[in-house]
């Protein structure tokens, strides 16, 4: 078996995920739990008080 990395793989993949927080400001989803604005957007499709519903 040949090991290889495949670049094309990981294109439009953004280095920035995770790293953006204000929209959100206030919420306890944020300030508390320490979510990001991208992963309020995606997980909870941007409503910070959902955070209560993971399972």
């Amino acid at each position: 078996m040949t090991d290889y990395f495949d670049e094309d793989i990981y294109v439009g993949y953004d280095d920035s995920y995770g790293s953006h927080y204000g929209e959100y400001e206030g919420s306890y989803a944020q300030d508390v739990m320490g979510y990001s604005d991208d992963v309020i957007n995606d997980a909870f499709d941007g409503d910070p008080d959902a955070y209560w519903n993971i399972d």
